[in-house]
């Protein structure tokens, strides 16, 4: 007998359809060998058999395709759907706050710029987390749907769908180009309103230029990586990004060997610290994209490459690991009194009179070029920094102490760099041969600075000051000057209250 079979579908519910294959003969035993094969295969499947003489024609009954769905319309605890989703983000492995749990985080979003969480927890993160690659796409299917609690909540996400070693996931043929997602990012010149405030983080967007040495430090009696990145902005404005551990050992790791290319980086959910005015960190909840497919991105990226020449010149200037006013000072500075002013505090803004008038120092010491660290090496003399560990000549730097004094009481300070020399009125290198030539003569005489000490005592200045670890032999806290501009004779002294005061700057200052 023989029977011809026409391509069809034959429907016999909703939720099941039957697909015919090839005709074959077998016998029972062989019969029961594949169905239990394909029960095995789908617990879902079946076998129809139909016998005509000897010949056996196989059907297979299995479901009919998932529901496809996009993420707004899957609830929790829904079954049988599926969902095509490009993944925006992948979050490095991360521990639960006092449980031995492990965990992994994404962000997914469809075709409409509609977002889940995504989540793999513990012995799942092995086998599923290298199956979802950031920015590629993949069909899900039938993930647990959970809804997040408030106090787990971020990224403005209420969904999570729980990824397991049972979760379906096939790799989807991207058709897309840009990515339907926007993102807020903070302006570079924003980022000190965010300030060691551990309850905020900010977005941003930045090229990556260059990098400082990596340094192993110990962190709660953990060693820890770190490497500090430097990204820009069109402004020309540049900030240090420091990658710990694992964000450095993989997307710090596509940035170095990236470099030459401008990779362009979205930092997310970022803290702002105050290393050298403003400087930002990746944090266990932070999420880095390399070189995203997002117009942004791309304009970056073609911007830098036609300011080549720029870029080389930052990066030569080195001019990021300097102190940067233009991002640290806020619009409207609050000041503290002195009288306020604890070691506690991380950084501190004071409105104070400047004095060094009776403080015999020698107002230089000999420093690594490059990083400005002390050493023991001669005037000129080319060495190897033991801190920044680059060679280079050794430098006098200007360095010395003041006291800074309000209404309310004083403190004793320390000040680098240009900012000691503009308040000195000499170089490093003047200083250091004005010393010099008092050794020859035997002379105990400082420098000529009746002048500056006269004008010292007409001006008010607005500082920017840190707490130092070591103190004075008189017990006393000392800090460290990170920055100090004159103030405008109008608003030169602080009143004495409770309350911090705002502190107006023109563009100039």
């Amino acid at each position: 007998m023989v029977i011809q079979f026409l391509p069809f579908s034959l429907h016999l519910s909703n939720s099941y359809r039957i697909s015919p294959l090839s005709p074959t003969r077998f016998s029972a035993a062989q019969h029961h060998e594949q169905c239990s094969d394909l029960r095995c295969c789908c617990c879902c499947c079946f076998l129809v058999l139909l016998l005509f003489d000897s010949t056996v024609f196989n059907f297979f009954v299995q479901p009919e395709m998932s529901n496809l769905l996009l993420i707004d319309n899957i609830m929790p605890d829904m079954k049988n759907w599926s969902c095509i989703i490009t993944v925006q983000e992948k979050q490095q492995v991360t521990d639960s706050m006092g449980t031995p749990t492990k965990k992994q985080k994404f962000i997914f979003y469809d075709s409409e710029g509609s977002k889940v969480e995504g989540i793999i927890f513990n012995t799942d993160i092995p086998r599923m987390s290298p199956m979802l690659q950031v920015y590629k796409r993949y069909k899900i299917s039938n993930a647990d749907v959970r809804t997040i609690p408030p106090k787990f909540r971020s990224a403005g996400l209420i969904k999570q769908w729980v990824i397991t070693s049972k979760t379906v996931i096939e790799e989807v043929d991207a058709n897309e180009d840009i990515m339907p997602v926007k993102f807020a990012f903070t302006d570079f010149a924003d980022l000190a309103e965010y300030m060691d405030d551990r309850t905020k983080s900010v977005d941003v967007l930045g090229v990556v230029i260059s990098s400082l040495a990596m340094k192993t430090i110990t962190r709660n009696s953990k060693q820890s990586n770190v490497q500090k990145f430097v990204i820009l902005n069109e402004e020309s404005q540049t900030v240090l990004l420091s990658l710990w551990d694992d964000f450095l050992n993989n997307e710090g790791q596509a940035l170095l060997n990236n470099m030459q290319s401008y990779p362009v980086i979205i930092g997310r959910r970022l803290r702002v610290n105050n290393y050298n005015g403003v400087s930002l960190s990746t944090w266990f909840d932070s999420a880095l994209l390399v070189d995203p497919p997002i117009q942004e991105a791309r304009q970056l990226k073609n911007w830098a490459m036609r300011n080549a020449e720029s870029i080389a010149e930052i990066v030569d200037a080195k001019s990021y690991i300097k102190y940067n006013p233009a991002l640290s000072l806020k619009r409207d500075q609050k000041t503290t009194l002195i009288c306020n002013v604890t070691p506690s505090h991380k950084t501190a803004w004071v409105k104070a009179n400047l004095s060094f008038e009776h403080i015999f120092q020698k107002y230089w010491y000999m420093s690594c070029a490059k990083c400005y660290r002390a050493t023991a090496a001669d005037y000129g003399i080319e060495f190897t920094c033991n801190s920044c560990k680059e060679k280079g000549p050794a430098m006098p730097r200007c360095r010395f102490d003041i006291e800074l004094s309000d209404d309310s009481g004083a403190i004793p300070a320390s000040i680098f760099g240009d900012l000691a020399e503009n308040i000195l009125t000499f170089t490093g290198l003047e200083a250091m041969d004005n010393f010099n030539q008092l050794l020859c003569f035997f002379q105990n005489l400082e420098l000529p600075l009746e002048f500056v000490h006269a004008q010292l005592k007409t001006k008010t200045y607005l500082v920017h000051i840190k707490p130092v670890q070591t103190q004075l032999a008189d017990a006393r806290q000392r800090y460290t000057v990170l920055y100090c501009s004159e103030l405008e004779p109008k608003i030169a002294r602080p009143q004495l209250t409770h309350e911090p005061e705002s502190v107006s700057l023109s563009a100039d200052q």
